[in-house]
C-alpha cells in the first residue's frame, strides 16, 4: 500500500491532526521507515495531545519549504487546510496518508507506530522530503569546494552531513556517502 509513497530512512512530512474540539493543527514530523513506519513526537505538543485524543494523524507529502516553516514555528492558515475523509489535509499536498497511531508513551517523546488507513495521491511525482538526500547534496557541494580549495572546514561540514545521512538517509543515500568519502580518501 505504501510503496509509491517512497518513505525511506526518515522522510519529512507535515502532520495534520484534529483536537477533541475539532480544531486542526499542523506540524512537521519525520516518518521513520525501517521495515515498519513510525514517528516520534514530543509529549508537550499540540500534535501529541491531538493524536492521544483521536489516535489519528494525516501525513501530508509537500515540497513547499514555507509550509514547513509555518507549521514548525507559526500556524498554517486555515484556508490551506481542507477536510478529507473527516480529517484535515493540506490543500497543497502532493499526497496524504491517514494513519492510525499506536502510541508508546515515554516522558518526553512518544513513539507512534503508524498503520496506514487511507491514502490519496493528488499530484505526481510523490517524493517526500528526505533530510539524508538533502544532506548528501550539501556534502557533494562541500566535496567539490574541498577539491578546489583544500580548506579543511569542508571536511568538517561533510562529516556533519554524513551524520544526517546515516540517521535520515535510505540505503541509496548511505551508499552515495560512502562513495563520496572513498573518492576524497576520507575514513572514519
Amino acid at each position: 500500500m505504501m510503496k509509491e509513497f517512497e518513505f525511506r530512512g526518515i522522510s519529512e512530512v507535515i502532520a495534520t491532526t484534529l483536537s477533541e474540539s475539532g480544531e486542526p493543527n499542523a506540524a512537521p514530523i519525520g516518518i521513520i521507515s525501517d521495515g515498519n513506519l513510525s514517528a516520534r513526537v514530543y509529549t508537550n505538543t499540540q500534535t501529541y495531545a491531538n493524536i492521544k485524543a483521536t489516535k489519528k494523524m494525516v501525513a501530508n507529502i509537500v515540497d513547499d519549504p514555507l509550509l514547513f516553516v509555518l507549521s514548525a514555528l507559526m500556524k498554517i492558515p486555515l484556508d490551506e487546510i481542507r477536510m478529507e475523509e473527516g480529517y484535515p489535509a493540506l490543500k497543497s499536498a502532493k499526497a496524504w496518508v491517514l494513519f492510525e497511531c499506536i502510541i508508546e508513551d515515554s516522558p518526553q517523546c512518544a513513539t507512534l507506530n503508524l498503520r496506514p488507513l487511507k491514502k490519496k495521491v493528488l499530484k505526481r511525482p510523490i517524493q517526500p522530503v528526505n533530510r539524508g538526500f538533502n544532506a548528501l547534496i550539501e556534502a557533494t557541494i562541500y566535496a567539490t569546494r574541498y577539491l578546489a580549495m583544500k580548506d579543511q572546514k569542508y571536511l568538517r561540514w561533510i562529516e556533519h552531513c554524513e551524520e544526517i545521512v546515516i540517521k535520515c538517509g535510505g540505503e541509496r543515500e548511505k551508499e552515495a556517502m560512502c562513495k563520496l568519502k572513498e573518492f576524497l580518501g576520507i575514513d572514519k
